[in-house]
């Protein structure tokens, strides 16, 4: 009988402990130890990463993402928030595929980081149903960041416009005088509408189904492009096929027509919340 109940106890203490790992929304007071980049860094109180949820900066280094501007300065802005500034809080959402610490991040004066990083314009939004219940901070810190024309957005109103072949053509690293990993307007026509991806002889725009429903936008939106010549902003990644890939967060401000819509700019206007 002893041993019969010692059986069902562990039992339950070995699933829930597996289960808290999963659903831990605990709040973790710590330190940090260092910064990895504009999203990532490591604390004295856990072993391993912490990925910031709900945003995503640009990259350092190149990898499945190539390095991106303004990495640099969300590093930098990172470390100011949180290195040498006394205790932060983490509130923890168990840890994601790579076994990274999801967390939302405070610092000791109580600012909220993740949207902090957003609204200086060195971070975007990057949302998932199981985490959101920041996301309206996060879209109201992007848009401001667009409003004040901050990081990201400070060549929003250049003149300077590239046609997606052009940048097709030369897909390499910005530092290198490419594309890869700039920020900048291109034009194209469409050529196909599938859902919520627009796409063009030598690019692929999508929308994430997740930042489509924070900023109010559908694929019907997106179907009113279908053979119009528009333009894109945002930073150049590559497609699988070759072609020149570009994730947008806010079609809104993200999106402008050209051909049959010069006089509506933004092309996609924002819906209410």
């Amino acid at each position: 009988m002893k041993k019969s109940v010692f059986i069902v106890l562990s039992l339950v203490f070995f699933f829930s402990f597996f289960f808290l790992q999963g659903c831990d929304r605990s709040k973790l007071t710590t330190t940090v130890t260092s910064v990895i980049d504009g999203d990532s860094i490591t604390v004295k109180a856990l072993q391993g990463t912490v990925r910031l949820i709900g945003i995503d900066a640009p990259e350092v280094t190149s990898g499945s993402k190539p390095a991106g501007q303004f990495a640099e300065e969300a590093r930098e802005f990172l470390k100011q928030m949180v290195l040498n500034n006394g205790k932060v809080t983490l509130e923890l959402h168990g840890k994601d595929s790579y076994g990274r610490h999801l967390a939302y991040l405070f610092n000791s004066e109580g600012e909220f980081v993740n949207a902090e990083l957003v609204r200086q314009g060195l971070a975007r939004p990057l949302t998932y149903e199981d985490t959101s219940h920041n996301s309206a901070k996060i879209r109201e810190a992007y848009r401001q960041a667009f409003n004040n024309r901050s990081g990201i957005f400070s060549s929003y109103n250049d003149f300077q416009v590239y046609d997606a072949s052009e940048v097709r053509e030369a897909l390499y690293p910005y530092q290198l005088g490419g594309f890869l990993g700039k920020i900048v307007w291109v034009e194209f026509t469409v050529i196909d509408v599938n859902g919520l991806t627009v796409v063009g002889d030598d690019i692929v725009v999508r929308v994430r189904p997740e930042e489509a429903t924070l900023f109010g936008q559908d694929s019907k939106d997106l179907q009113r492009l279908y053979r119009k010549k528009i333009r894109v902003f945002g930073e150049i990644w590559q497609d699988d096929s070759g072609k020149v890939l570009m994730l947008l967060r806010d079609p809104a401000i993200e999106i402008t027509g050209i051909s049959q819509f010069a006089n509506s700019s933004p092309f996609l206007l924002p819906k209410a919340a």
